[in-house]
């Protein structure tokens, strides 16, 4: 019986650790090591773990006052895990490497995370983690034949690596003919204070509100993990729009809501590309920001790479400034 690792730190990557599971090893030994900083991750987390049987689940919580110690905390934690064929995981950090490297298993496979797996493949390729983790003397050579397991067409990138598409055929399985509703889900960004003041993401609310409007839409925000929700309810109370939180990751809330939205739209979610397969909804729409509006120069740069990939996909950009 085949033995794989998952080593897992946000919900998205536990929503393809399971659909990884069930294409590389259903049927065998499945091992979910999930990295927590809160007990709200956890429990995100717990929300998604039922979804799959898995062999073992152990919770690795980071400390930032003991970071120190995590090679001999995991090494204490993976050491009995010996003979492993696959290795999964959605990041690349020093105690993701450490993981990986306790474990050696036969094959090693990248899971995506969202922007994050665009930012890994850009890193594997102009060879940052090497240069990264050189003076930590963590051996990188798991990248050398790093497989990818990835839902995004990372072919601009040029990498050596075998890349596997991800379909997500088996979660597709599960999904019946749900119904069209009257709203757009608007998938919320962890950006107010980091990308964009509080004052514009106002502004662009109010646009958003006007935009879709017009089109006699009304709005559902979805708030990321990590905004502050009670801030969102405030705001949507005076500018006209609804919050709904749910309590696992919208590839699978939408399931259990009952009815997929009419429209998709987001600032920056790669959610809004993943969500739009899944569950085929065809009007997807990604607010552009005025880039003088970022906090600071590199996320220009950024911004315009992700408008650039959302265009060739065909995803529209709409600007809502002229409409405040």
């Amino acid at each position: 019986m085949k033995k794989a690792i998952y080593l897992i730190r946000t919900p998205f990557q536990l929503f393809n650790a399971i659909e990884s599971a069930k294409r590389f090893n259903d049927g065998g030994d499945n091992i979910l090591i999930c990295f927590i900083k809160t007990d709200k991750d956890k429990k995100l987390l717990n929300n998604i773990i039922s979804q799959y049987s898995w062999a073992e689940i152990n919770f690795f919580k980071l400390k930032a006052i003991n970071k120190i110690f995590y090679s001999i905390r995991l090494k204490n934690i993976l050491k009995k895990y010996i003979k492993i064929d696959y290795c999964f995981f959605g990041l690349i950090t020093t105690y993701i490497v450490n993981a990986i490297n306790i474990v050696n298993s036969s094959k090693n496979v990248l899971i995506d995370d969202g922007n994050e797996t665009f930012l890994i493949a850009k890193n594997i390729k102009n060879k940052f983690y090497n240069e990264k983790y050189k003076r930590k003397k963590l051996n990188l050579t798991f990248l050398d034949n790093l497989m990818i397991f990835t839902f995004f067409d990372l072919k601009d990138f040029n990498l050596d690596n075998k890349i596997i598409k991800n379909n997500y055929n088996e979660f597709k399985k599960d999904i019946n003919n749900l119904l069209i509703g009257d709203e757009v889900f608007f998938i919320g960004s962890n950006l107010i204070g980091t990308y964009i003041t509080k004052e514009y993401f106002e502004q662009t609310m109010k646009g958003v509100i006007n935009h879709y409007k017009y089109k006699g839409i009304k709005i559902t925000y979805i708030p990321h993990r990590y905004e502050d929700l009670e801030y969102l309810k405030e705001l949507s109370r005076n500018i006209g729009f609804t919050v709904k939180s749910f309590s696992t990751i919208l590839e699978l809330a939408i399931l259990s809501y009952g009815t997929k939205p009419k429209a998709l739209a987001s600032i920056r979610s790669t959610a809004l590309e993943t969500l739009g397969y899944l569950y085929s909804i065809e009007e997807l729409e990604i607010i552009k920001l005025d880039q003088n509006e970022l906090l600071k120069k590199y996320q220009i740069d950024e911004f315009s790479n992700l408008y650039i990939n959302y265009m060739k996909k065909n995803i529209k950009l709409v600007s809502v400034k002229e409409e405040l």
